[in-house]
Parts: structure tokens; C-alpha cells; sequence
């Protein structure tokens, strides 16, 4: 499996007016990136990091490589972190201190292009020189407090951009977390290290365990800790068995265990909650819960009980750029349509899909997106599930007798939907065509056009038709129309 990309520039520097030397300074010196480890463009789009970044020369040529992580096999690993709600204007780098918000007294009356805020209270006993504000008016963006004039005004150290007017403000205040209800969660159910649910679901294709890097409040550190995904559930990390007092400062987020898939399918996000998780029972199912008896928990409902414990979302690590690359391979769709009926737990199919299911298989329809089936059997253009069809039929209209009208949900004969594969999951590593096929606009020096119409698959397209050459022509306006030859894509 590849791990990483490389990319290559060549500039031939016979008939031009620079040497090898001055030509590889050029080429060395145009910025394709802004941060190694968490740039806005490769690793918010792509979730890829710079492992390497090279520019030699010979005696007749000059030469750029750089080269690009795709999962958690180099350092630094992608895909990258990233703080939740970034202080700055800035690409977001860790380490990110955590802080919070603290109301002032009184109103500010902010203007356009002033430094000086009028306040209708006094600010000497809330506020402080050398601390940040913010105002309603302009939030998300922090002044520092030069100075408290008097009763009737405070200075800040730079001009107030924002918009004109009165507005309430908040001073940022250090505030580390304690911490013991921090967890962490995917947005595909691919990433998990397997539930404990009757009966167990194993563990996923994509990121299994995360690791949290911290320092405390104290200034201690770095420790760390771990937490088993189990999806879109929040899972809790171990603190109690890592040193550390709280949680003050961020200083990484990595998936370090990954399944069959080698990196992450979703986005994953480290999150504060406002109480404890509750245990997953013993008796929880990871279906629907259909026809269960009284006190049967399923996991699907844990999951959405747990999701409002979300008190404020703090790092998160984007989509992999294996995910990127074979988008869907996760929970691919079921050729044909599926003839669903409301109560009746056999699904009559248009096409044999005998050998895309088996039982034990979980899957979900596009009529009831979030709920999962589990297959008890399949046979030639039918599949029996373990529980009853639940999903909604269409709507039927009767008047009532005082004229007003009411809507119900009637069950329908044989309703046509589409089928997607939960679990297992049969996404593996993507292949080099698939790999390629993202980051070809930023390499190969071509016309753009749109895609081939319907698009093809990328194991049908050897070279991508719907290209910018964003890097080729970038460095090809540093070279001054020199020509600059972009290498082929190579996997790594």
C-alpha cells in the first residue's frame, strides 16, 4: 500500500538566461504551501501533510520534489489537525490553547477605523491592559486592550474593523477544561474499534484508535491519551489512567490504528461534553430495535443520546485523502432498486445482489437514511431481514369531520428504494489511478475543462481530463516562461 505522493518540477535551463543554480533557487523559493503540517489547502482539502520538500540541481537542469503524507505511516501523519474554532486569520496550527468567553458589564459603542471604544459602565474592575476582547458585532475576531482610560472608555492596540454601532463584548479568558467528559467521534461508522452490542459490531475498515497529545493546566506535559472510535457515538478517553491534571493546551490528534482501509473515512472530531457518557447495556442491539422488548437499548439510540451531550466541538482531523480518493467505497450502493414494504421483512429486488449480500450483512435504504437492517437471508432477487420494514410509507389525506384535514402515514406494496452496504464494509486501500486523480489538477500543465459526461470511473481514465495545473503554473510564473515540466504522479 502507498503511504505517500511525490511530486516533481523539472526546469532545463539550456538557451535561458539562468543557471542550474539560480533556476533551483527560483523554483525553491515559490510558496505551494503555507504549513507543513496543516495547510489550508492540501491538508483542509486533501488531508495530506508535507513530509518532504526538496530542490536540486544538476548541470544543466534544476529540480523540485515534494512529498506528500496520505496516513499515519510517516511524521508528521495525515490527515492533519486542526482547531475547531481558530483564534486567528491565519492557517489554525497546534498546539491550540483552550479558552473561554467571559460576558462584560455594559455596552460598547465601537466605530469603524477607532481605536477608542466608549463603554456605558465601567470596564477598571473586568478588564485589564494586554487582555483580548471581542464584540457582537464582529465576532470571532479579538483586540487586545491597550489601556482603561477612565469610567467612560478603553483603548484597544488596533483599530476596530468591525461594523459600527453598540454591541455587548466578552473578554478571553484562560479557561483549561477538566476534561473528564472529553470523547471523540467520526462521521462515518467505518471508524471504529467495535461495539460491545448484542450481537458485537466489529471493528471497521477506517481509523480504529486516536490519540490525544495535551498539556495541562500547569503547564505539564505532553501526555497523552487514547480512545476506541465507535463511530458516530462520542467515545470517552481513558484519563484516569494518564497523568495530567486536565486539559489546557492541544498539542496533536492522530489516528494511530487504522482497519483494512488504512486511514480515517470521516471526519473526526475531538469534542467536550457536558456529562458523563452513559455504558452501552449489555442487552443494546445495533439495528434498529424493531418488535424489542421493554428495556432493550439499542446502540443507534446511545449514539444520538450521546451527540446531544456535545457541549463545544475542539479539534477535529478532516476527511483522509484515501477517503478523498474513493469516495463511497465505505458503504457502496446496491445495484438495482429495492421493493420495500412497511411491516413485511422480505425486499424483493430488481437485480440478483446474491453476491454483493450475505447474512449477518448490515445495510440501509435510501427511504430511511440513519436506520440499518440486518440480512437474515438472500436468494435470487430477495432479501429476508432479521426485523420488519419501518420505514415510512407515503402520506394519505382525510377530512375530519369539523373539515380539518388529517395526514397519515399508510403502509405500500413493494416502495422503490435504494440500497447501500454498512457493514462489513468492503472499502480497502485506493489504487493508483484513484490516488492520483485528486491531486492531478495541482500537477498536470493542462487546458481545464469539465469532466467526461457521465464521469468515468478512475480505473477508465489514465489521465484526468478536468485539470488546472494550480502548482505547474504557479511555478512556471516564478520561472518567468522558462518551461517548467511537471514529472508523472508517483506513489510512494
Amino acid at each position: 500500500m502507498s503511504d505517500q505522493i511525490r511530486l516533481a518540477w523539472t526546469v532545463s535551463v539550456a538557451g535561458t538566461p539562468f543557471g542550474p543554480a539560480q533556476a533551483a533557487a527560483l523554483l525553491a523559493a515559490v510558496e505551494l504551501y503555507q504549513d507543513a503540517t496543516t495547510d489550508p489547502v492540501l491538508g483542509q482539502i486533501f488531508g495530506v501533510t508535507v513530509a518532504a520538500d526538496a530542490t536540486t540541481n544538476d548541470l544543466t537542469s534544476a529540480t523540485r520534489t515534494l512529498t506528500l503524507n496520505m496516513n499515519d505511516a510517516n511524521t508528521p501523519t495525515a490527515p492533519p489537525p486542526f482547531p475547531c474554532q481558530p483564534r486567528t486569520s491565519t492557517p489554525p496550527v497546534l498546539p491550540y490553547p483552550l479558552r473561554a468567553a467571559k460576558t462584560l458589564p455594559g455596552s460598547f459603542f465601537v466605530s469603524n477605523g477607532s481605536s477608542t471604544v466608549l463603554t456605558s459602565l465601567t470596564q477598571a474592575s473586568s478588564l485589564t491592559a494586554g487582555e483580548s476582547i471581542q464584540f457582537l458585532g464582529q465576532e470571532g475576531v479579538f483586540y487586545t486592550v491597550l489601556a482603561i482610560v477612565d469610567s467612560g472608555h478603553i483603548t484597544l492596540t488596533a483599530p476596530y474593523a468591525g461594523t459600527s454601532g453598540n454591541f455587548g463584548a466578552f473578554k478571553e479568558v484562560a479557561a483549561p477544561c477538566s476534561f473528564e467528559f472529553a470523547a471523540v467521534y467520526s462521521s462515518a461508522d467505518g471508524d471504529t474499534n467495535g461495539v460491545p452490542t448484542t450481537p458485537a459490531i466489529l471493528a471497521g475498515p477506517g481509523a480504529r484508535i486516536i490519540e490525544l497529545t495535551y498539556l495541562d493546566s500547569t503547564g505539564a506535559g505532553p501526555f497523552t491519551a487514547q480512545a476506541d472510535l465507535t463511530g458516530r457515538r462520542p467515545a470517552p478517553f481513558d484519563f484516569d489512567e494518564s497523568p495530567g491534571t486536565d486539559i489546557a493546551v492541544i498539542v496533536n490528534l492522530a489516528v494511530i490504528t487504522t482497519g483494512g482501509f488504512g486511514n480515517s473515512l470521516g471526519e473526526i472530531t475531538l469534542c467536550e461534553l457536558s456529562d458523563d457518557l452513559p455504558e452501552i447495556p449489555a442487552n443494546a442491539t445495533p439495528g434498529t430495535g424493531i418488535g424489542a422488548g421493554q428495556g432493550d437499548r439499542t446502540f443507534f439510540a446511545l449514539t444520538d443520546a450521546a451527540q446531544l451531550l456535545i457541549d463545544r466541538h475542539l479539534a477535529y482531523l478532516p476527511p483522509s485523502y484515501f477517503a478523498i480518493a474513493q469516495q463511497g467505497a465505505a458503504t457502496p450502493m446496491l445495484a438495482g432498486d429495492f421493493l420495500v414494504t412497511t411491516g413485511s421483512k422480505d425486499v424483493f429486488t430488481t437485480e440478483d445482489v446474491s453476491s454483493d449480500l450475505s447474512s449477518g450483512d448490515t445495510i440501509e435504504f435510501a427511504v430511511q437514511p440513519g436506520t440499518t437492517y440486518v440480512v437474515d437471508q438472500v436468494t435470487d432477487r430477495i432479501v429476508r431481514l432479521v426485523e420488519e420494514f419501518a420505514g415510512l410509507g407515503p402520506l394519505s389525506q382525510t377530512v375530519m369531520p369539523d373539515g380539518t384535514k388529517d395526514w397519515r402515514s399508510v403502509a405500500v406494496q413493494k416502495f422503490p428504494t435504494g440500497a447501500r452496504v454498512i457493514a462489513p464494509s468492503p472499502a480497502n486501500p485506493p489504487i493508483a489511478a484513484e490516488l492520483s486523480a485528486p491531486l492531478a489538477q495541482f500537477v498536470a500543465l493542462e487546458t481545464a475543462s469539465p469532466p467526461l459526461n457521465p464521469p468515468l470511473t478512475p480505473h477508465t481514465v489514465p489521465t484526468p481530463t478536468f485539470l488546472s495545473g494550480l502548482f505547474t503554473r504557479t511555478l512556471q510564473l516564478a520561472m518567468k516562461g522558462v518551461p517548467v515540466t511537471p514529472a508523472t504522479i508517483a506513489l510512494v
